[in-house]
């Protein structure tokens, strides 16, 4: 394992280097020198499979990206001029940043294309590896299946992200390869993500060989959860049904449990719970803690010692105290809710705190000056398919089912049920609110609410950003870097934004 390792680092200051061209989608994977000799093993395999997944959590991690683009704009935070410059202006719906500038980096989708084309290597060098050389033969079929769930995870996000995307599935092995690519529309790369995860499924173990890797590492849950969210996206809660069913009602199929114990429901964002599906390791004790990452953003003491403040502005990302109310006021839900006990502290005062990533770890001890967080990055969970299967119910005219899915959830939470007076539009927003408790912060929300339309509730800049004609229509998505342009005549910019930076 530690020949792996050393592998996968020089594969990554390999693909480093290799990326200096200006070909706008840098798309030299993380190869080796010696190619022709060295995809020849379960080892090599198992080497560009780990760094596929380095470099997921490398585009994920980079600027707090996956809570950024997830979280941010919807208000879920209080982000001020003074606690995050770059990214405070997020709350305006401003993704060009041509007032306040620093938002370069993140209308760069690049850290995503290197993911994409370490995973389309894969797809490509993996089947020519004879079954022979694997440990265990069946090792083979799940890193493939793990290739193909990677590239379909990076293309669904950015095409959240950005809308239409450029759509790369060849493999590139050397820079004179490199070509020119325009965007292609979503809905073509939402089906060739399906068709990955199709042959994920096929491919993929029912659950991780190895407990230690669990949400870690993909599995057949982790492509039927990815799935069913693709296909919620594009509206098709039939098959997002489907794709829910199995991992709701059978969960103990897929080693998964739903967590009732309060004490273990607080260590789940650590990471590695029984509720986990997917989830990017940022654990200390595995080399993987993080000097930055949300709980940097969010914490102070005394979950922080490094952080003491005094002004308002100290504290990067508060609570924003507008979206708490709304969630917890609007339909009667009160403070024993255990979700609003346990992942906030200090609501009432100067700066209201999200604890839920206080993982913290001390390098230097009982001295405080050198903090790691070691809060894994959430992707999907089972409360998340639980009450995504509840809003696929109620699209499809189960008010009922939905019903009793969103109790399942408010039961653990120790509150009331649902009103059995709601129906129609108010169940549905109901449900999406109970979305936004049981997964606050979890990056998932910005998507949620531009999936169900809810996204005005909760940030007005964003009112009729799904109505066609209306002038903030295509607004959620973001503006691609100007960067991105060059030497490429066939890239355009995303329509909202075009003329406007």
């Amino acid at each position: 394992m530690k020949r792996i390792h050393i592998i996968a680092c020089l594969l990554c200051m390999i693909s480093i280097l290799g990326m200096s061209c200006k070909k706008v989608l840098e798309l030299n994977p993380r190869e080796t020198p010696s190619s022709g000799v060295y995809w020849q093993n379960e080892n090599d395999a198992l080497a560009g499979l780990l760094g596929s997944y380095s470099l997921l959590r490398d585009a994920l991690t980079d600027q707090n990206r996956y809570y950024v683009y997830g979280d941010a704009p919807c208000n879920t935070f209080l982000i001020t001029y003074g606690s995050d410059y770059d990214i405070h202006q997020l709350r305006d719906g401003s993704f060009d940043g041509v007032y306040y500038g620093g938002l370069d980096n993140l209308q760069n989708w690049t850290p995503f294309y290197k993911a994409i084309a370490q995973a389309n290597l894969l797809i490509k060098k993996i089947p020519a590896i004879p079954a022979s050389a694997f440990k265990v033969q069946e090792r083979k079929n799940y890193f493939l299946g793990e290739a193909y769930y990677l590239r379909a995870f990076n293309y669904f996000f950015i095409s959240k992200v950005w809308g239409d995307v450029p759509l790369v599935t060849d493999a590139v092995e050397d820079v004179s390869e490199a070509r020119n690519y325009g965007r292609e529309t979503q809905q073509k790369v939402l089906e060739q993500a399906i068709a990955d995860l199709e042959q994920a499924k096929k491919l993929l173990p029912v659950t991780t060989e190895n407990t230690g890797d669990r949400g870690i590492r993909a599995s057949l849950a982790t492509a039927l959860a990815l799935e069913a969210h693709i296909y919620a996206w594009m509206g098709n809660y039939a098959k997002c049904e489907e794709n829910t069913r199995d991992i709701v009602n059978n969960p103990g199929k897929f080693n998964l449990t739903f967590i009732t114990d309060s004490a273990e429901y607080v260590k789940m964002t650590v990471g590695h719970s029984t509720e986990s599906i997917f989830e990017i390791n940022i654990n200390y004790n595995q080399n993987e803690g993080s000097k930055k990452g949300i709980g940097e953003r969010t914490l102070y003491d005394p979950f922080l010692a490094t952080r003491k403040p005094v002004n308002t502005d100290d504290v990067p990302w508060l609570v924003n105290m507008e979206t708490i109310g709304k969630i917890y006021n609007r339909f009667g839900s009160d403070t024993t809710d255990l979700r609003f006990k346990v992942w906030y502290y200090a609501l009432d005062g100067r700066w209201p705190m999200l604890r839920k990533y206080a993982s913290v770890i001390y390098k230097d001890g009982d001295i405080k000056r050198d903090p790691w967080f070691s809060n894994n990055i959430l992707i999907s969970r089972l409360s998340d398919i639980i009450l995504l299967r509840a809003e696929a119910l109620f699209k499809l005219g189960d008010e009922a089912g939905a019903r009793t899915l969103v109790n399942k959830i408010r039961q653990r939470a120790g509150v009331a049920p649902t009103n059995p007076s709601l129906s129609g539009d108010d169940l549905f927003t109901f449900i999406v609110y109970e979305r936004v408790r049981e997964l606050y912060a979890e990056g998932q929300t910005y998507w949620d609410l531009c999936r169900t339309k809810k996204l005005g509730d909760f940030n007005d800049k964003f009112s009729g950003a799904f109505t066609q004609g209306n002038a903030n229509y295509g607004r959620t998505y973001w503006p691609i870097n100007r960067n991105i342009f060059k030497d490429n005549p066939l890239m355009k910019q995303t329509p909202y934004w075009n003329g406007r930076l």
